[in-house]
């Protein structure tokens, strides 16, 4: 049995899954950063590509967010992991808890996208007080008092064997890949 079947699924509030989520307080309009020093803080926007990162930027006046956060462009519901601090564009909001890391952030990440798709641009479009009335899924355990709590062991063992699973279908595709370039130059 893989790690997915042994887990229990259940709907949480997204708040109830998070120690925190505030908006950014490191943000710039792109066009007003300072661009004097070494550019080595990503710039997380609401675009889809890359992670939300749209370009790097040196130091600025306000302190960077740190790292190891879920971002969300609400207004574009865009979703990425940012492992190091960095600073934002606008209306980006910034969701934490102690136990995230890249692993468990892969699997919240899919599932927080999941739910975003349900908001529309305009009057339907997602906002901070919808997010947090937001439910996902996630896996659960009971704690000492016998109430369902977020299985975050469960979530990082999902992590890993998604992780794996990448690595070795990447693997199989690099090797086979070589194979037929290695043919084709005896040819």
């Amino acid at each position: 049995m893989n790690t997915f079947e042994s887990l229990h699924f259940q709907p949480m509030l997204i708040t109830d899954v998070f120690e925190s989520i505030a908006a950014s307080k490191a943000w710039y309009d792109k066009s007003a950063l300072s661009t004097t020093g070494v550019p080595s803080y990503p710039f997380v926007s609401r675009t889809k590509a890359d992670n939300g990162v749209d370009g790097f930027c040196s130091r600025q006046e306000k302190d960077p967010e740190a790292g190891n956060a879920i971002t969300i462009g609400l207004d574009t519901q865009t979703v990425g992991f940012q492992p190091v601090a960095f600073y934002t564009s606008q209306n980006i909001q910034i969701l934490r808890h102690s136990n995230l890391t890249p692993t468990t952030a892969v699997v919240l990440m899919t599932v927080i996208q999941t739910q975003l798709r349900k908001f529309s641009w305009g009057g339907n479009g997602a906002t901070l007080g919808r997010l947090k009335a937001t439910k996902i899924m996630v896996p659960t355990t009971a704690d000492s008092a016998d109430e369902s709590v977020v299985d975050w062991g469960g979530i990082s063992e999902l992590g890993r064997e998604l992780f794996a699973e990448v690595h070795m279908h990447t693997r199989i595709a690099l090797d086979h890949l070589l194979q037929v370039m290695s043919a084709s130059d005896l040819s």
